[in-house]
């Protein structure tokens, strides 16, 4: 009876050996991934300095002294965030470009907006050309949104933007952004829409000949755009 409680007893011990072993392996593992994955540096707004934080840069369609860019540091155990707040009419942007190989991505980042308005939207971006996350938009809380992508050309420039935008590429209001980031991945969730920056960046590449007349009605439609909507908002600037 002895020899079998023993033996019962070592059992029990060995199992948990092997328990706490794969437990510990498997955390390790998981650190090392999670510090592995993000692409983009500074994703999490942890460091900066002069109200910017190391490794983004800002860009505007509209210089304009209505539109303004901040970075609120982390702290009490928030992430950091960066914000943009627009007055008047613009398109707005937080900025970070890398270099990507053939495969599948995931790019990532939590949105809160107030006072954007119905036909503006605070989203991420690859780039310009329709390769970008839904949207967020009035006065919302905190909401993740995500887009997959494909790249299938060796060295391929993209720039990842967290963007204030909207009708006709103008927008209002106010947008923060946490937690930014990029990683590539095995496969996609099922049923997520997966799109294909190549054939994107190509179909906006054209020829000459025929950008032409698409960069005019553009124009044109921007200038209309601009008479539309080019009202301030109501109310002061959101204060976080």
């Amino acid at each position: 009876m002895d020899v079998a409680a023993g033996t019962a007893s070592m059992k029990c011990n060995g199992r948990r050996l092997v328990c706490l072993a794969v437990m510990t392996l498997s955390a390790l593992l998981s650190v090392q991934v999670d510090a592995a994955q993000n692409l983009l540096v500074n994703g999490d707004f942890s460091e900066g300095s002069d109200n910017r934080p190391a490794a983004w840069k800002t860009e505007t369609w509209m210089d304009r002294e209505t539109t303004t860019f901040s970075w609120i540091p982390p702290f009490g155990g928030d992430p950091g965030e960066v914000e943009i707040s627009s007055d008047k009419l613009n398109d707005s942007r937080w900025i970070q470009s890398t270099t990507l190989n053939p495969g599948l991505y995931y790019a990532g980042v939590e949105i809160l907006t107030h006072g954007v308005p119905a036909q503006s939207w605070a989203l991420i971006s690859i780039g310009d050309q329709g390769v970008a996350s839904l949207d967020v938009k009035g006065n919302s809380n905190w909401s993740k949104r995500e887009v997959f992508f494909v790249v299938s050309r060796q060295h391929t420039k993209v720039d990842v933007k967290l963007r204030l935008a909207g009708f006709l590429n103008f927008a209002l209001g106010q947008a923060f952004f946490r937690n930014a980031v990029l990683f590539k991945i095995d496969r996609a969730p099922k049923g997520a829409l997966v799109l294909d920056l190549d054939a994107n960046q190509r179909l906006w590449a054209g020829s000459r000949w025929t950008l032409v007349p698409i960069w005019l009605l553009l124009v044109a439609a921007i200038l209309i755009g601009w008479r539309m909507f080019d009202i301030p908002p109501e109310g002061k600037n959101f204060v976080r």
